[in-house]
């Protein structure tokens, strides 16, 4: 609950940290462009530049490459694997210059007409804005993980009008768990960003659309269709970003400069066609209306090129609306091949599918695309084509665009959600080592003599001792045993001197519980006692593996459970034969 008050706070910052984003990047869009000081969100064009917008994103190029040089390079890009990474190897702490200039440097960026979305950064900035806050208290890296994500939360549902998303997005993409603690105060955090944004932005739709399919069958075919497309896409971007960067990096100059050619790209590309200028949410509410009709595959190639060199350069901005503007330029393109009359429903299910299958983040998708168009229609084939996509994504790609980058810096990062085997299994359900026990009345010398007379029952470094009523009330080391004898004290009786408290854990307990009381108190072995404190057997580190067979053999073992006359058979004697080899 103390976290969850905090993340409320987080979620106002970060609703704020998105209202001042949104007003910077229409202030150095106005400065850039049009040579006036104002506030208001404009696009960069039309414009009376003429050849001299060629020079503007090369100056807000060098800008972000001084930012990132002398104040922090963790500005660069897009911002979510760095906060990725700060969550898996950084204890969630990111540097508090970050949460400043991320958006400084955002705002340079896409008001010198980046091709790039705000609500990269703005998710990045509202983490960092989460992590600061945690900094500033006495917390666990757990719980500043959790006001980290409730800020990246916070950051995406006052973006987007999406607060369902956005808590599906943190949980989905940075969480790395899906536990109560996590999940309440994100909810939190986003509800409170997205109640605050509607003072400074209302409450309609980022993208509203009302596409109906005449016929339903036809249109969950091309979602299907999309969802394989959405994939080759998918493979495409990440590979040509990647390769890109591979080329910046191959230059003989410091990467402080790479951003200023990434602009000198942008300006060419401008020139060309003046749209693919921005954050370009104009041109996303065209596509999802079906207004957006010329020009389709020249603005496709030039938005694609200059937002993958831009993004490869260094140069800091969001992949989200671009890849939302790529899908649905291609659903277009392809609803006018085929003569479609619907070229809206096309160029959103285009949108879902790439998304998808570049974030690999299926649920997150469909929620998305739901709340910022209020289709509600659109249901059906958006989840299709996201699943499809997602599915054939992780089939041809390694690793998606979020996590290559990580994988890059030798760093392995696992996105499955499953529950860990150890919190399943009970102490009681392993198969416990049997113990031979010595009682607290018998003499040293006896306790020698059994030990002696019996080595492979008595194989271990120690064994309970116990008390008349059978009650665990020490252990005898077989180290202190043979000291004890080297100093002629064999006629003593073991309860004088091996009567101490020792590791135990009950029955009831699971693996994992064992597994962390070994962390915190250094031990390996553990007697278990039943409630009377009678001793049951030994746990050591090996049953603890033991326990992840069960594991291991739903992964690993086939078996016909009910096998079919004949050919069933046959699969479980080939099953059989292939087992034995």
């Amino acid at each position: 609950m103390y976290i969850a008050l905090i993340a409320i706070l987080v979620g106002a910052i970060g609703s704020f940290t998105a209202a001042a984003l949104q007003r910077m990047i229409g202030f150095f869009t106005n400065l850039f462009y049009f040579h006036q000081f104002s506030l208001a969100f404009v696009t960069p064009y039309p414009n009376s530049l003429g050849l001299g917008a060629l020079v503007v994103p090369v100056i807000g190029g060098i800008a972000i490459g001084c930012m990132a040089r002398y104040g922090s390079d963790k500005i660069r890009g897009h911002g979510i694997p760095e906060a990725m990474e700060a969550i898996l190897n950084g204890k969630s702490v990111i540097a508090p210059k970050v949460a400043l200039l991320k958006p400084i440097s955002a705002a340079i960026s896409i008001g010198s007409g980046g091709p790039f979305g705000s609500e990269g950064p703005i998710i990045m900035s509202g983490g960092a804005l989460g992590s600061v806050i945690g900094q500033c208290l006495h917390l666990t890296s757990a719980e500043r993980k959790i006001l980290l994500l409730s800020g990246a939360a916070a950051g995406m549902s006052a973006t987007f009008n999406a607060p369902i998303a956005a808590v599906f997005f943190a949980i989905e993409l940075l969480a790395f768990e899906m536990r109560p603690r996590s999940v309440f105060p994100v909810v939190l955090a986003s509800i409170v960003s997205d109640y605050l944004r509607h003072f400074w932005a209302g409450s309609d739709p980022v993208f509203p659309s009302h596409a109906a399919s005449s016929n339903l069958s036809i249109t969950l075919c091309v979602a299907l269709l999309f969802g394989l497309l959405g994939a080759g896409i998918a493979f495409i971007l990440t590979k040509a970003i990647y390769k890109t960067e591979d080329l910046f990096e191959k230059l003989p100059l410091h990467w402080m400069w790479w951003p200023a050619l990434g602009g000198m790209i942008i300006g060419l590309g401008g020139l060309i066609d003046p749209r693919v200028l921005g954050v370009g949410y104009d041109t996303i509410r065209d596509l999802v209306t079906g207004q957006f009709t010329f020009f389709l595959v020249g603005f496709l190639l030039i938005k694609t090129i200059i937002w993958i060199v831009a993004l490869g350069s260094g140069t800091s901005g969001g992949i989200m609306a671009p890849l939302l503007i790529i899908g649905g330029t291609c659903g277009t393109a392809l609803s006018a091949i085929f003569h479609m009359p619907d070229p809206g429903i096309w160029a959103m299910i285009g949108m879902a599918a790439v998304f998808s299958g570049v974030t690999r983040s299926p649920l997150t998708t469909v929620v998305f695309m739901l709340e910022v168009t209020h289709d509600v229609s659109m249901i059906m084939p958006i989840l299709l084509t996201c699943t499809v996509a997602a599915g054939f994504s992780a089939l041809i790609l390694p690793r998606s665009i979020l996590t290559e980058k990580i994988a890059r810096r030798g760093r392995h990062v696992a996105r499955d959600y499953v529950v860990d085997p150890l919190d399943q299994m009970k102490v009681s359900q392993l198969t416990l080592t049997p113990l031979q026990c010595l009682n607290a009345s018998e003499s040293l010398d006896s306790a020698k003599s059994k030990i002696e007379s019996a080595p492979d029952q008595y194989r271990f470094k120690g064994y309970p001792l116990l008390s008349d009523d059978g009650a665990l009330i020490g252990e005898v080391v077989q180290t202190d045993l043979q000291v004890l004898m080297e100093r002629k004290l064999g006629h003593r009786i073991l309860s004088e001197y091996f009567t101490s408290r020792v590791p135990v854990v009950s029955p009831d307990q699971t693996i994992s519980d064992v597994c962390h009381i070994m962390l915190s108190t250094q031990q390996h072995r553990f007697f278990i006692i039943d409630p009377n404190g009678k001793p049951l057997g030994l746990l050591t580190r090996r049953s603890i593996l033991e326990s992840r067979q069960k594991l291991w053999e739903e992964e690993n073992r086939r078996e016909c459970i009910l096998p079919v006359y004949g050919w069933g058979r046959r699969i479980k004697r080939r099953s059989e034969r292939s087992a034995t080899t």
